[in-house]
């Protein structure tokens, strides 16, 4: 575009050639994996030359950036969501359902986020920043629960929570990437109720 393109119609034209570089860039990614994907292969999904897509973006890692910014704000609009406390079944089927669901709808762009944290450490540093809002949600319910409940010891709120996110991570890498076969209801199911135990034991707090 030139300097003095910068009508809607330039604009919507550079829209849709960012959005053809991201899902180029995706496709790439899931056929090839992280390391091996290079620009070329994405210009030649995209249908463009070098020059245009370096007029988005500088290298394959600034498209990550960008997809994984995508992935990241819908993991932070899931973990902002307010729990009830009066339907702590509810609650954890909405944050665990939803957590599988948009690990499954964005699997290339997880399983590339993981590789790419590998070699560069501000992919690491995004991850471990998007996994503390949950972190940090879960412990503040717990801790709010254990003081409720007036009981002592036990293991640290974030601690714990730390290790519950995990569990539910590592399940969705298997599942939704690795393909290891579930029923979402089933899985929903069977993590909830391992999260209702662990809350029930170290808080008393029992599901509706």
């Amino acid at each position: 575009m030139s300097d003095g393109d910068t009508g809607p119609a330039a604009l919507s034209r550079g829209a849709r050639t960012a959005a053809r570089l991201r899902q180029s860039a995706r496709e790439a990614f899931d056929e090839l994996g992280w390391q091996a994907t290079r620009v070329e292969d994405i210009v030649m999904r995209a249908g463009v030359s070098h020059g245009t897509f370096y007029t988005y973006y500088e290298n394959k890692a600034a498209v990550l950036a960008d997809l994984v910014g995508t992935a990241q704000g819908d993991f932070v609009a899931l973990a902002s969501a307010p729990w009830k406390a009066d339907d702590v079944r509810g609650a954890l089927e909405r944050i665990i359902g939803g957590f599988l669901d948009r690990y499954a709808q964005d699997r290339v762009v997880m399983r590339t986020w993981l590789q790419a944290s590998r070699e560069e450490r501000r992919f690491a540093d995004l991850y471990l920043e998007s996994r503390a809002l949950f972190v940090r949600r879960v412990a503040d319910n717990l801790a709010a629960a254990v003081a409720a409940s007036g009981r002592r010891g036990g293991p640290p709120a974030l601690t714990v929570a730390s290790a519950l996110v995990a569990m539910v991570e590592h399940f969705a890498y298997c599942w939704a990437v690795l393909g290891e076969e579930h029923e979402r209801s089933d899985a929903v199911d069977a993590l909830v109720l391992i999260w209702g135990s662990a809350l029930n034991e170290l808080a008393g707090v029992e599901m509706v």
